[in-house]
């Protein structure tokens, strides 16, 4: 094995942000399976910097002798010039026979140091037996069993799509996804950290972000039951335990929503929509608590001192002391406090006015050309707007549409919209990458009635908003 090169080794955190790009891998393999004749092989991989979801590497060859033969789980694995890609939401590690190599290692602390199976193109270097023994030790002494996991448990503002951890929540709702899995609607009074959406660039310029990512869609009649303040997150369950059903009648039947602690989930970003997603796998567990437990007590009183705050609205992340918006407000002067979207979609009155704190997590017609109405060239925009509690299609038009940019020239439109967006671009082999990383802003929003009638239709407006010129 030559020793002619050094390689930096990307960890697993980093090498996710780095979608498109050629990198190198050491990491400890957590499963392994073979398909069709031995011609397919997938390893999931791990490390310490992400030790929960990992990454699946896929493998396939015409020959069986060119793929790992790998002796056991926790074995470890070096990866050359291999590139990361998402795919439904999910990281996978592209194998490409041409370019790629990978050198195989014996788990356990007393391993040997050189590889037991190497690929042709494989260059060992002496940077090899640093990871080797640095992954070893991880394996052996902090790697922990999912049933022995007893991590303290986080809170939604503080969950980590690196790790497997429990949450003390309220369960709102159960239902069932079209894929016959169980989705949790849990809330703990906090919000999760702001999501990003990252993809080829063309694809973001072709399809659209959606309110939701669960099919099928929760009834307005049920979400708008939830907490105005607060993140209710999506938690889907790969088991169909005898207590899930019991939830599931308790809340449906009794409409009694209940305490409990999911044990052993993950965190995940769906990466199209940029929001959070729970899972709970078949390991995982759901113990049900009382309203006197020690965890819900803190939950109950940590809410109740945010909702007495007068900034207990704000997102958790967008506190006043630090709060730059890049937007100003000048309508509705009498309307001194912040809503949240949910705040609006609960109530039942229409017309009304909020001013809220929200971002951008899409732009429709996305290419400015699009924005004018062929008849009046007037701008004719679909925002669609977030904050921790939910997702909304706002509409700017007309003169509040002329404010809001306050210049017509392309250049500049464009130039506010990436702002609006958080929009960052960088090329890869495979071309443009896109992700959006949007600020929060500051509106104000009318509901009104499109139509009179029994349906009464009704959308949102963006009025007297105009994005500031020296944010």
């Amino acid at each position: 094995m030559n020793t002619e090169r050094e390689y930096l080794y990307l960890p697993l955190s980093s090498a996710i942000k780095s979608v498109g790009v050629k990198i190198h891998l050491f990491a400890l393999i957590s499963h392994f399976t073979s398909h069709s004749n031995d011609l397919f092989v997938e390893l999931k991989i791990i490390d310490e910097t992400y030790p929960a979801v990992g990454i699946t590497v896929e493998f396939c060859a015409e020959n069986p002798a060119k793929l790992p033969n790998v002796k056991s789980a926790h074995d470890i694995i070096s990866l050359h010039h291999v590139t990361v890609k998402i795919v439904d939401g999910k990281y996978y590690c592209k194998y490409d026979n041409k370019y790629s190599s990978f050198a195989l290692f014996e788990e356990g602390e007393n391993g040997k140091l050189e590889p037991y199976q190497v690929s042709a193109k494989y260059t060992g270097t002496e940077q090899n037996t640093i990871y080797l023994k640095k992954l070893r030790y991880w394996s052996y002494t902090e790697r922990r069993t999912y049933q022995d996991l007893t991590e303290q448990p986080l809170k939604l503002m503080k969950i980590d799509p690196f790790a497997i951890f429990d949450l003390i929540c309220k369960v709102l709702h159960v239902s069932k996804s079209c894929n016959e899995e169980w989705i949790l609607y849990v809330w703990d009074g906090t919000d999760v950290p702001p999501g990003l959406q990252w993809r080829k660039s063309v694809e973001m310029e072709n399809s659209q972000v959606p309110l939701h990512f669960e099919e099928p869609n929760l009834p307005n009649d049920i979400s708008c039951t939830f907490p105005c303040v607060g993140t209710v997150l999506r938690v889907f369950l790969k088991a169909n335990s005898m207590a899930i059903r019991k939830l599931h009648d308790n809340i449906i039947n009794n409409n009694s929503k209940v305490w409990v602690r999911v044990c052993n989930m993950t965190c995940t970003m769906h990466e199209t929509s940029g929001i959070w997603k729970g899972i709970l796998e078949p390991f995982g567990k759901i113990n049900i608590l009382s309203d006197e437990d020690k965890f819900v007590q803190d939950r109950v009183r940590e809410f109740e001192n945010r909702m007495v705050n007068p900034y207990g609205r704000f997102p958790w992340l967008c506190m006043p002391c630090s709060f730059n918006s890049i937007t100003v407000t000048d309508y509705f002067p009498s309307i001194f406090c912040y809503s949240t979207l949910m705040d609006s979609l609960s109530n039942k009155q229409a017309p009304h006015e909020i001013k809220c704190i929200a971002r951008v997590v899409d732009i429709h017609p996305y290419k400015i050309e699009k924005w004018r109405s062929p008849f009046d060239a007037h701008f004719e925009i679909r925002l669609t707007l977030e904050d921790p509690t939910a997702r909304i299609h706002a509409y700017l038009a007309g003169q509040d549409a002329e404010k809001f940019f306050g210049d017509k020239s392309d250049e500049i439109l464009k130039e506010r919209m990436k702002k609006l967006l958080g929009l960052v671009e960088w090329e890869t082999d495979e071309g443009s990458i896109s992700m959006r990383d949007p600020p929060w802003a500051a509106f104000c929003l009318k509901l009104c009635y499109l139509h009179e009638g029994p349906s009464k239709c009704t959308k949102y407006m963006v009025v007297g908003t105009r994005i500031s010129v020296l944010s």
